[in-house]
């Protein structure tokens, strides 16, 4: 089986310590325990967590880096880095490289990523990838597009939400392997 790849999106806002930095680090290696590779954009927060817990773990690290950010600032935990040029193209080779996503609590950037990812699986124009959202911090948002946006019922079908990391890692490993053998 080729390699299988999982991008993260999650805030770098997070701290160390807290709670949110935990279930980073736990879906990171979880992630890796299944024998997923980790990717995601390479620099704090939930992106340094996931990526520790990943290579604690004896998992493989992507780190999608911009020429936004100093390359300096990148986390310590990445096995892998690929360099872009621009937020945009971050974003392309995120989605590109992956098999599936899992997406954190987070802010605008996340909030950006998912919905990128979530309106290109609506579209049909990026193969059929799993998106599966921590509930805890995206289960009112999504409530809340589809009651006050024109966000359809059936649009939100494409999300899968999981209440916890092993719900989140289940679904993941689930649908991918669903996905192989519809290959």
């Amino acid at each position: 089986m080729a390699e299988r790849v999982v991008t993260v999106f999650g805030s770098s806002r997070i701290q160390e310590g807290s709670a949110e930095y935990r279930t980073a680090h736990d879906l990171g290696a979880a992630l890796a325990r299944a024998g997923f590779t980790v990717c995601n954009g390479g620099y704090s927060g939930a992106m340094e967590a996931v990526s520790r817990g990943a290579q604690e773990a004896g998992g493989h690290v992507i780190g999608v880096l911009v020429d936004v950010f100093p390359v300096d600032r990148a986390n310590r935990w990445l096995g892998e880095r690929h360099e872009t040029e621009s937020l945009f193209a971050r974003l392309e080779r995120l989605t590109v490289l992956a098999d599936a996503f899992v997406v954190l609590n987070g802010g605008i950037g996340t909030l950006v990523e998912l919905g990128l990812v979530w309106n290109l699986s609506f579209l049909g124009v990026m193969p059929e990838k799993p998106i599966v959202v921590l509930a805890d911090g995206w289960s009112g948002v999504v409530d809340a597009l589809v009651a006050h946006t024109h966000v359809r019922e059936s649009e939100r079908e494409i999300l899968h939400l999981a209440p916890d990391v092993p719900t989140a890692v289940r679904t993941v490993i689930d649908l991918v392997a669903q996905a192989a053998a519809d290959e």
